[in-house]
């Protein structure tokens, strides 16, 4: 239902839509801070019930270093906020070079000014220097970013099922919760990614293997109703998979939850035992001049921030 601001070449458009195309055009600035209450009814159109008005506020602070200035743009039509594009900005160490990131939260406009809902996906041409991030388009987010020349870095994801085979129980794996235990294992670039979570609904762990350890960062997630344990950042992922039927039944023990979900690319094509892999509604999709989809983790998003 997304139609362009003018029509294509060679065709034609009446006397009334090109006065409304001239003269009643909503205007699009960013995000202010006071905007929220304006902006909530929007917000309430997605229907997330776990969501409530103080969890949608987390999209309305600048929780990361970074020199944006703002946290989205706005569509306005005289004193009403009719349309909302939230971003969340941060500066990220990849394969140990700083990247500034740009993650699309949120993406909603009234039916009336659908006619304009591109002219607020438009304003993330000028983010040049940020690899922009998407992890949950609807179909209409998916085409339309799709035609600003985004690409797919993730289609599936995967659900790991605690199946306690003798191999498994017997596994030497043991996870470090606490967060002042856990901290004490992290390194400098650790110790960031850690600081600057810490005070969202994550849960830090350290697991202790026979050779080595590695840095996890989970949410607790409802899928369909089911308890989740929802990973977002693995240091090592040999270390993770050597030890993955082992450490999903312990998750699980732990955590209180039936299954631990994780994004396929993550695993890098290595089937594994005791899990189905799923589709995901939309593809993850993103767009960058320096980056690789295999260099996205899912800090620093929504994901993490609305705990969804």
């Amino acid at each position: 239902y997304i139609l362009p601001l003018l029509p294509p070449p060679g065709n034609t458009i009446d006397g009334s839509k090109l006065f409304y195309f001239i003269f009643q055009m909503a205007i699009v600035r960013k995000v202010l801070i006071d905007d929220f209450d304006k902006i909530y009814p929007l917000l309430r159109n997605f229907n997330n019930t776990s969501l409530k008005k103080e969890g949608w506020k987390r999209l309305f602070v600048s929780h990361w270093e970074s020199d944006a200035g703002h946290c989205g743009y706005v569509l306005v039509d005289g004193e009403k906020i009719v349309g909302y594009l939230g971003m969340l900005f941060s500066v990220k160490v990849v394969r140990g070079q700083h990247h500034k990131f740009c993650n699309i939260s949120s993406w909603i406009v009234e039916k009336k000014y659908r006619n304009e809902s591109f002219s607020l996906l438009l304003q993330l041409l000028k983010l040049k220097e940020y690899t922009v991030t998407n992890f949950t388009p609807d179909k209409t987010t998916y085409v339309a970013s799709k035609k600003l020349g985004f690409k797919d870095f993730e289609t599936h994801f995967r659900i790991l099922i605690p199946f306690p085979t003798l191999k498994a129980l017997r596994a030497d794996c043991s996870i470090v919760d606490g967060k002042g235990m856990v901290k004490q294992f992290l390194k400098d670039n650790y110790r960031q990614i850690y600081n600057d979570h810490l005070f969202f609904d994550c849960l830090h762990l350290w697991i202790k293997t026979r050779t080595g350890g590695f840095y996890m960062i989970l949410t607790k997630v409802l899928k369909k109703g089911i308890p989740a344990a929802q990973i977002h950042f693995i240091s090592d992922l040999n270390y993770f998979k050597e030890n993955v039927t082992s450490l999903t039944i312990k998750l699980c023990v732990k955590l209180k939850v039936l299954i631990v979900m994780i994004d396929e690319r993550y695993l890098k094509g290595v089937s594994m035992l005791f899990s189905t892999r799923m589709k995901l509604p939309q593809p993850r999709i993103f767009k960058s001049e320096s980056l690789k989809g295999e260099d996205i983790d899912s800090l620093y998003s929504e994901l993490v921030v609305l705990n969804i």
